[in-house]
């Protein structure tokens, strides 16, 4: 069964962190600020379409890792070629660290490229262009900036890496392979010097937020669904519920397929997805926040968050 590859390991953690979770699920909050995260959305669409290969793309990685260097993230460029839609094109995951520089560490991931054509506009003089990203793109991006805020000023008790991937949203539809291609690489690239979980974040900056457990997740690394609605539990997220979502091909389908158990936190109900509408009036600073949060408990206060 797929969820075996929530190891006993990690089973262990979840039973030797009851105790700290009964405490920590009462009330638990950090400090952290939507109205700067809708700022760096905001910051991120005024780059243009961030498609591979373009200026918007160099210019959003040239000022992701100057906001994770500044922050103090040690930073990897994991730059590789890959053939998008029969080009090559250079791509780049940026991969920034935090806390202890070994032992036992967690990954949350997002993806930064934007989609080179809205094929989902109900206005067909809108499919040929560009999608401008703000949700599908800066939102993930902007939360885990906003984690990368608390764990400069906060050392985490285990290992953080934040991912951002590369080349995921230039895919056909019907044709999964050619997405998610930073993700792939990533997962290529994965050692026995791995995190020992991953929670990616695509489409979490809704207006009317909801985010349910995506189906892959839940039947494949069910272990941490619980622990992310735990986490929105001690935050007192209200818009995360138990109720399964649809099945969505995302970054997280390439972690587990490597053996890393993964979850994707998705509101894929989202009237703007791959639409020219996909600005940052679609995104809040409240969901934003409420998501940071989300994540920031999966990093200081979960069972995989315990001092090594």
């Amino acid at each position: 069964m797929r969820n075996a590859l929530v190891n006993d390991n990690f089973r262990a953690w979840i039973v030797l962190g009851l105790a700290s979770l009964l405490v920590s699920s009462c009330s638990a909050s950090f400090a952290v600020d939507g109205a700067r995260a809708h700022a760096r959305v905001v910051k991120q669409v005024s780059f243009g379409p961030r498609v591979p290969g373009s200026p918007g793309h160099r210019a959003m990685q040239s000022w992701l890792v100057q906001e994770l260097e500044r922050l103090g993230g040690r930073i990897e460029r994991q730059t590789f070629t890959d053939s998008l839609l029969g080009t090559s094109v250079e791509l780049m995951n940026v991969i920034a660290r935090f806390g202890p520089p070994s032992g036992r560490r967690v990954a949350l991931t997002a993806h930064y490229d934007t989609r080179a054509w809205a094929d989902q506009d109900s206005d067909s003089a809108h499919r040929g262009e560009p999608v401008p990203g703000a949700n599908d793109g800066g939102s993930g991006v902007a939360v885990l900036l906003e984690v990368a805020e608390l764990l400069a000023h906060k050392a985490p008790p285990t290992g953080v890496e934040l991912v951002f991937f590369d080349g995921e949203d230039q895919g056909r539809e019907g044709l999964p392979d050619e997405y998610c291609r930073g993700s792939l690489a990533y997962a290529a690239r994965l050692t026995s010097d791995r995190p020992v979980a991953a929670f990616n974040f695509d489409m979490v900056g809704d207006r009317d937020l909801a985010i349910h457990p995506e189906l892959t997740s839940k039947e494949r690394a069910a272990n941490l669904v619980e622990l992310v609605l735990d986490a929105a539990h001690a935050t007192r997220a209200r818009h995360f519920f138990t109720s399964p979502g649809p099945r969505v091909f995302d970054d997280h389908i390439r972690l587990l397929d490597a053996g890393l158990p993964a979850v994707d936190l998705i509101d894929f109900e989202y009237s703007a997805w791959h639409t020219h509408r996909d600005l940052p009036d679609q995104v809040s600073p409240e969901s934003l926040a409420e998501v940071s949060q989300v994540a920031a408990w999966l990093v200081y206060r979960s069972p995989l968050a315990r001092s090594q």
